[in-house]
């Protein structure tokens, strides 16, 4: 995982206190599904921030802004742990079968690289830029020599890639929970709000001051409201299986999330092709291909005595294919690196718009408590300001927390694109 350049920004911890089978009860007043209790408290810390230790870009801690929410779901009676993002990270790392393959593959490469080396007293193969043929016996010992490093280098990057392909997946779901959540308070307040609005067209209609027709489309609005409920619900209990499944945990374990975000428009620290050259000199999945390369190479360049046309044919062609795949790895890189960081300059623009929006929707909230207050307005009238400033606040939680995964990915690149060997 990164680490970061200390720096003093406006940082937020959002908590939520999850079980893996939440329990389902009836909400008294909308009638929707809920998961558990929820409680949402406000909470403003100051943290530090530090730099990516590759040259990647930094945000803009002047301009940094707070994500206000700490969101706890679950029963408040039960005893829970702390869970950070590491730590859930360290879990899903120890949980890896994949990981524990690449363990296992590195230590059978040491042993046939040690085999090797009591065979010859050596495990080195001297690089030519020509043709060499030798005999079929140091061939042998040549191509094994070859195999086993590639096959050494390969299992390393391979390793890495899987570490930040797991990152990314907590992250993810770190993210992706908080944001679900978020979404699950703003359906179940549309619900109530919908349900007001019904039960009120129910006392219009027996007046005669409302049809049939547009009380039948009320009690619709509502039914739906409730459906949404129930189905973001259920998502949210299968999303909290998928996690807990991830990191190797029990269904009866109870874990209070923590997770650090902060949001500040993001500045690069050079140009992005600079940052992009870098980028390509140290991801992973180009250094896979980079080693497919060298791998073709030794097969073009060293033969043994025993070789015959056709198959010098083919090891030339192979070489040739390499060295197409690398540049086309790169040129995908690059285009993937590009597409990631304009789409974080729109999730940018699209958080500006949203936090006027936000601004707006508490301005009228604002009027309407005033005319309610004066009797110019109703309570349900302001009911909808409420739910529209809930509405805005849930827009701009969802774009910080995009903005957030998006980071990572583009601070991150063998994340991006269709070079990914993982």
């Amino acid at each position: 995982m990164k680490s970061y350049m200390k720096r003093t920004v406006v940082n937020t911890t959002l908590a939520v206190v999850l079980a893996a089978t939440p329990v389902f009860a009836a909400a008294s007043d909308a009638g929707e599904t809920v998961i558990g209790t929820a409680q949402i408290y406000n909470q403003t810390t100051q943290d530090t921030a530090k730099q990516p230790a590759k040259d990647a870009p930094k945000q803009d801690a002047a301009n940094a802004t707070m994500i206000a929410d700490d969101l706890v779901i679950g029963n408040p009676s039960i005893v829970t742990k702390t869970l950070t993002y590491e730590d859930a990270v360290s879990m899903a790392k120890e949980n890896s079968t994949k990981l524990r393959g690449f363990e296992d593959q590195a230590e059978y490469l040491q042993e046939l690289k040690e085999d090797i080396w009591d065979m010859t007293g050596s495990f080195a193969v001297s690089p030519v830029t020509h043709q060499t043929w030798v005999s079929p016996e140091v061939y042998g010992i040549y191509s094994s020599i070859q195999n086993i490093t590639s096959g050494m280098v390969q299992n390393k990057y391979g390793k890495e890639i899987t570490n930040l392909t797991l990152e990314a997946t907590v992250k993810n779901y770190f993210t992706s929970l908080f944001s679900d959540e978020s979404s699950l308070e703003l359906a179940k307040a549309d619900a109530k709000v919908k349900k007001e609005l019904y039960e009120q067209g129910q006392r219009k209609n027996e007046l005669g001051m409302l049809s049939q027709y547009k009380l039948d489309m009320l009690k619709n609005d509502y039914e739906q409201s409730k459906l949404k409920v129930d189905q973001l619900s259920i998502a949210l209990q299968q999303e909290y299986a998928a996690f807990y499944d991830l990191i190797g945990k029990q269904d009866d374990e109870h874990f209070t999330l923590l997770y650090d975000t902060v949001y500040a428009p993001y500045e690069m620290q050079d140009s992005l092709e600079h940052y992009i050259d870098s980028q390509l000199n140290t991801d992973y999945t180009i250094k896979i291909r980079q080693q497919a390369l060298e791998d073709a190479q030794f097969s073009k360049n060293y033969m043994s005595e025993m070789i015959t046309s056709t198959q010098q044919k083919t090891n030339a062609f192979s070489y040739d294919e390499a060295k197409r795949a690398l540049k086309t790895a790169k040129d995908q890189k690059k285009l993937a690196i590009k597409n990631a960081y304009n789409n974080l300059q729109q999730i940018e623009t699209q958080y500006e718009t949203a936090q006027n929006a936000r601004k707006q929707a508490e301005s009228a909230l604002h009027v309407a408590q005033v005319n309610y207050k004066v009797g110019y307005a109703t309570k349900i009238a302001v009911e909808q300001a409420e739910l529209a400033v809930i509405q805005a606040k849930n827009a701009v939680r969802q774009l910080e927390y995009a903005h957030d995964m998006q980071i990572y990915q583009f601070e991150n690149t063998e994340l991006l694109g269709s070079g990914q060997q993982a």
